[in-house]
């Protein structure tokens, strides 16, 4: 099912490439015939080639068996192929959380925002790739407020009432367009 020929079964792990190794902890996931597979990082360390045929595989299963996937990942690009539904997340908090396509399209959240235009695009006109300024919060002693407001650009004391709630008040996830919603108090 994971394409490892059987000649291969009494190979030690040491013995397998990558990629092999990869289809093999997905058959291990699919043995019981879960309804839902935890991908965490599944391609990394992997050569571009192998990560979209190890994808292209999954999607398959999934067709077949009909599991659903959270997949966790860092990888922008990938998102935008394989997934229906995406959330973003931000200093252990989902910030954003939208159809693939809507969030793609229109990214509401600053945080949402950088991320996109931190990643060059293959389409469209050249743009400069700016990155997200600062560093990301220590968890143990998380600010007050927005968790991402250190950050934000949106975040300026000169709108003293806007920039109170944002620096002290937690920002709940509030649908502000169909199926799309956003942890931000600009909406």
């Amino acid at each position: 099912l994971v394409g490892i020929d059987t000649g291969r079964l009494r190979s030690f792990p040491h013995q397998l490439s990558g990629g092999m190794r990869q289809r093999a902890v997905i058959a291990m996931a699919l043995a019981l015939n879960p309804e839902l597979i935890i991908m965490d990082e599944p391609t990394t360390a992997l050569d571009v080639v192998v990560q979209r045929d190890i994808l292209q595989q999954v999607e398959d299963l999934q067709a077949t068996f009909g599991f659903s996937i959270l997949f966790i990942t860092h990888d922008l690009s990938l998102l935008v192929e394989f997934s229906t539904r995406i959330a973003v997340m931000y200093a252990a908090q989902i910030v954003e959380l939208a159809p693939a396509g809507d969030l793609f399209r229109q990214p509401m959240h600053p945080y949402t925002v950088g991320l996109m235009n931190s990643f060059p695009s293959i389409k469209g006109p050249k743009m400069e790739l700016q990155g997200i300024p600062g560093s990301p919060p220590n968890l143990i002693g998380p600010p007050s407020g927005c968790r991402f407001h250190p950050r934000c650009s949106r975040c300026d004391p000169a709108n003293l009432p806007l920039y109170r709630l944002q620096t002290e008040t937690a920002p709940m996830l509030r649908e502000v367009a169909p199926n799309h919603w956003v942890a931000c108090h600009l909406y």
